[in-house]
């Protein structure tokens, strides 16, 4: 947590982004803090108290707090996410966050708690569709794409045919690294739901099918899974 005031004033380049669909109005740049967290209430508290402060309520940013469930891969137990809709958005969060006394009162407590920074990351909405607003639980795979060409195609028919499934989420989308990859991580794909108890279901009815099947076919040598975990919703901002 102590490097998010700096990491947030980091120029980005503009990069393309594809996006289907009007609504909502998704964001271009996903700014990613993943930290571990001793006392989950407190770390809520702090978090709550760190947005509501004046200086910086009033600009509305969009952001969430995440706890994150089942992952293996490291010591990080939640997860900070801020979502810009450009660069200025982004350069106007980083001189808030830098000169805010709330946010000096936050890394504070972190340093007391015994709270610790694990990493960041920078992400773009390669892909994303339905609607994810209000949802509670997600689940999330890190991946290794080594072929886009054969992956995204192969990746968007299946997630779509999966969407239109009983079970299937409520959203989901493919969010690829600009900075921060987590070694051999290029992309990250995500299903969001309204609870946890719906999520679980998907894990169990996806692998079933045969579109699984048929994309699994396409994509072999092209994809591989580095970590998968679900994400549970702590506090949810200026959705929009």
């Amino acid at each position: 947590m102590k490097h998010l005031s700096t990491a947030i004033l980091l120029a980005i380049a503009s990069v393309s982004l594809s996006v289907h669909g009007a609504e909502p109005n998704w964001s271009k740049f996903q700014a990613n803090f993943y930290f571990s967290c001793s006392v989950e209430a407190d770390c809520v508290r702090e978090y709550s108290n760190l947005m509501s402060a004046p200086e910086i309520a009033d600009k509305k940013f969009e952001a969430a707090l995440y706890s994150m469930a089942h992952n293996g891969m490291d010591d990080a137990t939640h997860v900070m996410r801020f979502y810009f809709k450009d660069a200025a958005e982004y350069m106007k969060a980083g001189q808030t966050f830098s000169t805010s006394p709330a946010m000096a009162e936050f890394l504070a407590f972190g340093r007391q708690a015994g709270n610790e920074p694990e990493y960041q990351t920078l992400t773009t909405h390669t892909i994303a569709e339905g609607d994810p607003r209000g949802t509670k639980a997600a689940l999330r795979w890190s991946i290794n794409v080594t072929d886009p060409a054969t992956f995204v195609p192969a990746w968007t028919k299946m997630a779509a045919a999966l969407a239109e499934k009983p079970w299937g989420g409520k959203a989901y989308g493919l969010q690829t690294y600009y900075l921060g990859s987590l070694g051999a991580v290029t992309h990250e794909v995500w299903v969001g739901f309204d609870s946890p108890v719906e999520a679980l279901t998907f894990l169990d009815e996806f692998p079933k099918t045969a579109e699984w099947q048929s994309y699994s076919a396409d994509v072999e040598g092209a994809v591989s899974m580095v970590r998968a975990y679900m994400e549970l919703t702590a506090i949810s901002l200026n959705e929009d």
